[in-house]
């Protein structure tokens, strides 16, 4: 790792953020948190990728280490954070690669400034945000505002994860609801939750997308399920890839699988 640091956007939030790899400007390769998430969870990724680009990872406003800041969120506004990053760190293009929320931001970022992105890889999200995401996001804006971060952490688990998973790591996961605790504030995860129940449908944001894109989903998805993802890869006219028998968090419960479908859709499209 080179470099972790904090700038400060135009309204006086300092947001968190890490640049592994080389010094040269490019390629760049920018990892966009989902909810729950912060930079340190791109860590495998970072490393993986470390040769080959140059890796941004960063927390965005009311994630992690950055601060909520004085703004209501909004879509457009972690899409104007995002644009300072770039600013800030005097990236002209880079890739992007969002997971959840963080394709979301993705996405709104190459409808807006399809000049300054490369590559899109969009990771657990759909065309349409359906009645059983946005019931569920409403669940857990409920435990948290009545009870405690555990207490949505735990409820969280079972949604997010894989069969598989679960039953493999069932001894890790209160240190995993931890870990989840420690890392996010409970006045930030509420403003986060009401801003994300407000966004656009993807495909909205999509039809105005013009660079190559991979959608990855995973066969047990609770959230977005595989055949919503295939739909959102046909507005983008990208590449769908279905990872089987794993749910929302593809890069922790498959992350050498992962990691590999990275690289190849980086690589492969690098002198397009």
């Amino acid at each position: 790792m080179r470099d972790m640091a904090y700038f400060t956007t135009a309204d006086g939030c300092r947001l968190y953020h890490e640049i592994h790899g080389f010094d040269d400007p490019n390629p760049v390769v920018v990892f966009l948190n989902g909810t729950t998430q912060t930079a340190l969870q791109w860590r495998p990724q970072a490393l993986f990728l470390k040769n080959d680009f140059r890796v941004v990872c960063y927390d965005a406003r009311a994630q992690g280490k950055s601060d909520l800041g004085g703004r209501a969120l909004s879509l457009d506004l972690h899409v104007d954070d995002l644009c300072s990053l770039f600013a800030f760190l005097q990236i002209d293009n880079a890739h992007l690669v969002g997971l959840s929320h963080g394709a979301q931001v993705a996405l709104a970022f190459a409808a807006r400034h399809s000049e300054k992105t490369a590559r899109l890889i969009l990771c657990s999200v759909g065309a349409e945000t359906g009645a059983r995401t946005r019931a569920i996001i409403r669940s857990w804006r409920a435990i948290l505002a009545e009870s405690s971060l555990k207490a949505m952490a735990w409820a969280a688990l079972p949604v997010i994860m894989g069969e598989i998973y679960l039953r493999e790591n069932e001894r890790i996961l209160p240190k995993m609801v931890a870990a989840l605790v420690a890392r996010n504030r409970k006045e930030s995860l509420l403003a986060h939750f009401e801003a994300l129940l407000a966004y656009p449908p993807p495909a909205v944001t999509a039809k105005k997308i013009s660079r190559p894109s991979l959608v990855l989903s995973g066969s047990e998805d609770m959230l977005n399920p595989p055949e919503t993802a295939k739909q959102l890869a046909k507005i983008t006219a990208g590449e769908h890839q279905e990872f089987e028998k794993t749910g929302h968090s593809l890069p922790v419960e498959a992350t050498g699988r992962f990691n590999r479908a990275c690289r190849r859709f980086l690589t492969q499209h690098s002198a397009l």
